[in-house]
């Protein structure tokens, strides 16, 4: 995960012309125009992903915008798109809620224990970047999440702060217009589900330990980076083990990412 950089040098008028623009979407189909518009000039991506609900216990709901075939936000099931949501937004707490660019390779391995479902949407699993920004009122279940998913091996210059400054626009549009028809949640699968239980026994300081963890970080550097003491941490630990049913770090972080949702 890499931090965000400045935006690409493009005229700032111009900006505000795409600015004005948003303001003014009023469908899905505008959306989708607007996004592959001007907008790939400062954010070049083939998939914006976007999130919202109750992140806790994985009851989402989302839209997916995107040109690729057959990638709509109504063929994409929530058992399989809900945990890859929960990654991304975890590497969003991960990065003090700041905007990041996530360079994971593909998100295939992220999503190697996908269900047949998922014929819809292999395309998601090849991507190769993304970038993420959140906005939320300090409850989990007002989160949203938007990630821009792209094909290409390195996030474009920029595109971090590009999100952050089209976010409002895009999170405004949203809000205004009917939500995209979506698959229900009746294909989740039991595996998924038992995940979920396990995801919502952590707390939500317990949650961004294992953040941490998953992300190479010692017991001492996660006490400084959430301001709590090496012995908190250890506490912090041992009741995840238990919660997890598991022994050690390595354990605890591989049951999370079994599940794609936690990386």
């Amino acid at each position: 995960m890499s931090a965000s950089v400045p935006p690409p040098d493009n005229d700032p008028a111009q900006f505000l012309r795409i600015a004005g623009q948003g303001a003014s979407l009023a469908t899905h189909a505008d959306l989708w125009r607007w996004l592959q518009g001007d907008v790939q000039r400062w954010l070049a991506h083939d998939v914006m992903l976007i999130g919202w609900g109750d992140f806790r216990t994985g009851n989402l709901r989302f839209d997916v915008v995107s040109s690729l075939p057959g990638l709509r936000t109504f063929n994409c099931s929530p058992g399989t798109i809900a945990p890859l949501l929960s990654y991304l937004r975890d590497c969003w707490v991960a990065a003090q809620q700041a905007p990041c660019q996530l360079e994971v390779g593909s998100f295939s391995e992220l999503l190697s224990r996908r269900g047949p479902e998922w014929d819809r949407t292999d395309a998601i699993a090849n991507m190769r970047t993304a970038v993420v920004h959140g906005i939320g009122d300090g409850k989990r279940s007002g989160e949203r999440i938007f990630a821009a998913l792209s094909g290409h091996s390195v996030p474009p210059a920029g595109a971090a702060t590009a999100l952050k400054l089209l976010l409002p626009y895009i999170d405004t549009a949203l809000r205004q217009m009917p939500a995209a028809p979506q698959r229900q949640a009746s294909c989740m699968n039991s595996q998924y589900q038992r995940h979920v239980a396990h995801l919502a026994a952590l707390s939500e300081r317990e949650r961004q330990i294992m953040t941490w963890v998953a992300l190479g970080k010692t017991n001492p550097e996660i006490g400084c980076i959430l301001s709590i003491s090496e012995f908190t941490v250890k506490n912090h630990m041992k009741s995840i083990f238990g919660k997890l049913d598991v022994t050690n770090r390595a354990q605890a972080v591989a049951k999370l990412t079994r599940m794609d949702a936690y990386a």
